[in-house]
């Protein structure tokens, strides 16, 4: 069979997710090129991937969230959509994956090609919580209306653009990620959906694979200290923040490894800091057996890499989807949000304040309590044995390849 692989293009965790199922597609014997735009390009040639080039509406702000600019001009929505079903009538697939990508359902549609999506449980349209909040919560400042606002705005925007080529009106932008088969790269345990039907929970999709250089795991397993891992994913970064838990963590007797997820800009503060270790590309899947806490960003890759180890993740979110993580995980008492909610109006800069105004001590006892607790590694050790039992990239290529 031959797929069109499609990912969103605003976290590099959907392209890494693409080429690990691009590769197995291939091992089984099926075609497959993956759709990126060319701001992404050198990426995919390092991984040596089968890729071609596209149009996508994120490029209209660059933002590794979505935003509201990616759906406010008519006239660019077409433009993606048009170049997608270029695309398709060109490669003539025999089934298009789409992963966190708003637009390729309506282009699949029009083509006649079966649409397919891979997406987190939060991102269904049938999720009625607030993204960051539990939803027992009270919602003083109307954080729920505003995300749910947000998503039918931006259906109504793209209402207006899919409308051009005939298709049926949509109520909320994640209706784009509803496919014939709608794949869930999270766990029911984690993320609970009151309506299961048609959708599929294939497990986490991990990425184990690439080049690492200098990182020596002889040192790391043998090092006395606890070690700490900091990482906030392909797209965040904060260096000031960094610094500041890297001290805190210092306090408290860690050592720490700074994954910087290719962002060079966030190992230069501390190439010459005998107590970090940075690395642009760190093996997580190597490093994690011997970690005894993790602090990001709260990207589901990550924790679940984290949760299959047994380690407790704090979160510092980017956006509400992360934060909606960082509930999860306290919900399953696996880890902990390190700011209060807060109430998202389109700026990450409500979570970077909510960090400032958190004290030093305040932080360290956050992490103290989480690692000490004996819940925590009871239920870590649960979660671990439930997640060994997914085998998400060969459950999703077997499924595609139906």
């Amino acid at each position: 069979m031959r797929f069109l692989l499609i990912p969103g293009n605003n976290s590099l965790s959907h392209g890494l997710k693409s080429i690990a199922i691009q590769r197995r597609l291939l091992s089984n014997g099926h075609e497959s090129i993956i759709a990126v735009t060319p701001g992404r390009a050198g990426f995919y040639d390092k991984q040596n991937a089968s890729y071609t080039m596209i149009r996508d509406i994120q490029e209209t702000d660059g933002s590794p969230f979505p935003t509201m600019n990616w759906f406010r001009e008519r006239e660019k929505i077409i433009e993606c959509i048009e170049s997608e079903i270029a695309l398709i009538s060109g490669y003539k697939p025999d089934r298009v994956l789409g992963t966190f990508r708003f637009t390729l359902k309506a282009s699949a549609t029009l083509c006649r090609i079966p649409f397919d999506s891979l997406i987190c449980g939060c991102m269904l349209p049938n999720t009625h919580g607030a993204l960051g909040f539990h939803n027992e919560t009270q919602d003083p400042e109307g954080h729920r209306e505003f995300i749910n606002m947000f998503f039918r705005s931006a259906g109504i925007k793209m209402s207006k653009a899919i409308s051009h080529f005939g298709l049926t009106p949509i109520d909320d932008i994640r209706e784009m990620f509803v496919g014939k088969r709608t794949f869930l790269w999270d766990i029911p345990e984690f993320m609970p959906l009151s309506e299961k039907k048609g959708f599929i929970h294939v497990g986490p999709l991990s990425w184990n694979e690439g080049t690492h250089g200098d990182v020596d795991l002889y040192s790391i397993a043998e090092n006395t200290k606890p070690l700490a891992v900091l990482t906030f994913g392909t797209c965040n970064g904060n260096i000031t923040q960094l610094t500041r838990l890297i001290n805190i963590l210092y306090h408290l007797g860690y050592k720490v490894i700074v994954a910087a997820g290719g962002q060079g800009k966030l190992l230069l503060p501390f190439k010459d800091d005998t107590r970090v270790s940075s690395y642009l590309f760190a093996p997580i899947n190597k490093i994690l057996p011997h970690a005894s806490l993790v602090i990001c960003h709260g990207g589901q890759m990550t924790i679940f890499e984290a949760l299959a180890n047994e380690v407790p993740v704090a979160v510092i979110p980017f956006h509400p989807e992360q934060a909606h993580n960082g509930v999860c995980l306290e919900r399953i008492g696996c880890g902990r949000m390190l700011i209060p909610a807060c109430r998202f109006i389109g700026n990450s800069a409500v979570y970077t304040d909510a960090l400032e105004k958190t004290g030093d001590d305040q932080l360290k006892s956050m992490i103290v309590k989480l690692v000490e607790n004996p819940g925590t590694k009871e239920n870590l050790k649960k979660f671990k044995n439930i997640i060994a039992q997914y085998n998400g990239l060969e459950t999703l290529t077997s499924l595609l390849g139906q």
